[in-house]
C-alpha cells in the first residue's frame, strides 16, 4: 500500500508542472461503448447482436449478419453533472455537449453461395470512445497547509534558476516560495508564507472534447453457421482542458497576502492506429456465441499547455508572472483486449445479449519523448494498475414494427490497491421503430461514478470525493437499401 501511495504521489507531483503521466494513459485507455441508440439502449452489449454499426467496435464478426447495405447517423445530447464534496464542503456543477456520436456505412455483396460463403461485406465510418465534456468545483477550508508545501516538495535541492517554469518558478516569481534556506545537510530548501494553512481553496475545472474512431471493417459469414470479421480503426484526439486554482486568506492572519490564483491550460490533439479481429458461431438457432481480439492502440499525440500565477496583496496590489508555451510529443500504447460476447433468442422476438471484456491496464506504457524514456512514469502504471473485466447485458423485445430495449454495465476498477477509483456503472434503456426499409431509434442512459481527487500532494491533504453523472439521449436514423 505505501508503494502505491508512493507512486500516486509521485504523479501527481508529475501533473502540476503538464507532464505526461500515468493520468494520461488512463484517460484515453478507458473508453465505453457509443455509437448507434440500438447499442446504448443495450448498454454497448452488441458483441454477438451483430448488424449494427456500433457492434463493429466491439467484434467486427458482427459485419457478417448484415442482410442488406446500410447508412446510418447518430446525433447525441450529452450532459454530465457532478458534485465534489472536501471536509463538509460541497459544490455541484455541470456541462452540456451535442455532436455526432455515429456516422456509417455498410455495403452487402450478396454472393450466392460460393463454397457456403453466402455473402461479403464492407463498412466504413465513425463510433465515438469517449466523451470529455465534464466540470466540477472543489472548495476547501485548510488550516494545516496549502499547494505552497507542495511546491517545496517539488522544489527542494533546486536552485531558484532550475525551478519548474510552469509551478515552482512562477510562485517563486510571486513570493509564495521565498527565503531559501540551507538544512542540517546543506541541501537547498524553501519557506513559503502560506506554509501553516489559513487558506481557502478554490478548484474550478472544466474539460472537453473526444476520443472518436474511424472503423473500416471486412467480413463475411459461412451458411449463416460461421460469422468473421477483422478491421483496421484510426482513433483520434481532441482533450482541452482549463483550471483555475486559488488559495485565499481566510481570516487576514497571513501578512500582504489577499489571494493568489493558479490557472491552467492544457490542450492535446493526436490519432493512433488498432487491429480488431473477431469470430461469432451460432451453434443453434437460437444462439450465438462470439470472441473478438483487440490489438493495443498506438496513439500519437501532441500537448501545448501553459500556466500563470497571480498574487493579489491586502493593498490590493497585484502580482504575476505566465510560463512560457510548453509543447510536447509523445506517444501512449493502450492495453490490448480480449471481448467474449452472446446473444440468445427466445419464443423468436425477446433477444438477450451479454458481453464481458477482458484488460490489464498495467500494460500501458508511455514513450516517444524527446531525449526522455518514461522508465519512472511506467513504472508507476504497473504499480499503480492492474487487469479488470468489463460487464455489459442488454435485452429487447420485438414487438414489430416496434422494440423495446434496456441495458446494464459495468466498467471495473483499474487501480490495483481496489480502491473505489476508476469503476463505473451504466444503466440503459431505448425504443426502436422498423418500417421497409427505415429505422428510427431513440435511447438514453445514465452513467455514474464515484472517485477521488487530489488538489495536490496526498501526503499531506485528504482526497475530495468526486461523483459524476453522466446522460446521453441518443437518436439514430438509418436507410436500408
Amino acid at each position: 500500500m505505501k508503494k502505491v501511495i508512493l507512486v500516486l504521489v509521485i504523479g501527481l507531483i508529475s501533473s502540476m508542472s503538464f507532464a505526461q503521466n500515468d493520468v494520461d494513459a488512463l484517460r484515453y485507455s478507458t473508453i465505453q461503448v457509443g455509437g448507434t441508440a440500438r447499442s446504448i439502449a443495450y448498454s454497448g452489449a452488441v458483441g454477438a447482436l451483430g448488424a449494427d454499426f456500433s457492434s463493429l467496435t466491439v467484434n467486427p464478426a458482427g459485419i457478417g449478419l448484415y442482410r442488406n447495405s446500410e447508412l446510418s447517423i447518430s446525433p447525441v445530447l450529452y450532459y454530465s453533472n457532478s458534485r465534489a464534496t472536501m471536509n463538509g464542503f460541497s459544490n455541484n456543477g455541470g456541462k452540456d455537449n451535442f455532436n455526432i456520436n455515429q456516422f456509417g456505412l455498410v455495403l452487402n455483396n450478396n454472393s450466392g453461395n460460393i463454397n457456403g460463403w453466402k455473402s461479403f461485406q464492407f463498412a466504413i465510418g465513425l463510433n465515438r470512445l469517449n466523451n470529455f465534456n465534464h466540470y466540477f468545483h472543489i472548495s476547501n477550508e485548510n488550516k494545516n497547509n496549502s499547494l505552497m508545501n507542495a511546491y517545496q516538495l517539488q522544489a527542494y535541492g533546486k536552485y531558484p534558476n532550475d525551478l519548474d517554469p510552469f509551478s515552482t518558478n512562477l510562485a517563486w516569481y510571486n513570493y509564495l516560495l521565498q527565503d531559501t534556506v540551507r538544512t542540517s545537510s546543506g541541501v537547498l530548501a524553501y519557506t513559503s508564507p502560506l506554509a501553516n494553512g489559513g487558506v481557502q481553496q478554490d478548484l474550478r475545472k472544466t474539460t472537453w472534447g473526444s476520443m472518436n474512431e474511424m472503423n473500416i471493417t471486412f467480413g463475411s459469414s459461412y451458411n449463416d453457421i460461421f460469422y468473421i470479421g477483422g478491421g483496421v480503426s484510426f482513433p483520434f484526439v481532441r482533450y482541452y482542458e482549463q483550471s483555475e486554482y486559488t488559495e485565499s486568506d481566510i481570516a487576514d492572519t497571513i501578512p500582504n497576502f489577499s489571494k493568489f490564483v493558479l490557472n491552467n491550460t492544457l490542450e492535446t490533439h493526436g490519432s493512433g492506429v488498432n487491429f480488431k479481429l473477431g469470430f461469432i458461431v451460432r451453434p443453434t438457432g437460437y444462439l450465438r456465441l462470439g470472441i473478438a481480439f483487440h490489438s493495443p492502440t498506438w496513439l500519437y499525440l501532441n500537448d501545448a499547455y501553459n500556466a500563470k500565477i497571480s498574487r493579489y496583496n491586502d493593498n490590493g496590489a497585484k502580482d504575476a508572472k505566465s510560463s512560457p508555451d510548453g509543447k510536447y510529443d509523445y506517444s501512449i500504447t493502450t492495453p490490448m483486449k480480449v471481448v467474449g460476447s452472446a446473444t440468445l433468442t427466445l419464443a423468436q422476438f425477446i433477444l438477450l445479449s451479454a458481453d464481458i471484456d477482458y484488460l490489464n491496464y498495467s500494460n500501458m506504457r508511455l514513450g516517444g519523448g524527446r531525449n526522455y524514456s518514461f522508465i519512472s512514469e511506467n513504472s508507476t502504471i504497473r504499480d499503480k494498475y492492474s487487469s479488470t473485466l468489463n460487464i455489459r447485458a442488454g435485452a429487447e423485445i420485438r414487438l414489430n414494427p416496434v422494440s423495446l430495449r434496456a441495458g446494464f454495465a459495468r466498467y471495473g476498477n483499474p487501480y490495483s490497491d481496489g480502491s473505489g477509483n476508476g469503476e463505473s456503472w451504466i444503466a440503459s434503456g431505448g425504443i426502436g421503430y422498423r418500417l421497409n426499409a427505415m429505422f428510427l431509434d431513440f435511447a438514453a442512459s445514465y452513467s455514474v461514478k464515484n472517485s477521488e481527487y487530489y488538489l495536490y500532494d496526498a501526503r499531506i491533504i485528504n482526497p475530495a470525493n468526486l461523483h459524476t453523472g453522466d446522460y446521453r439521449f441518443v437518436i439514430t436514423a438509418g436507410y436500408k437499401f
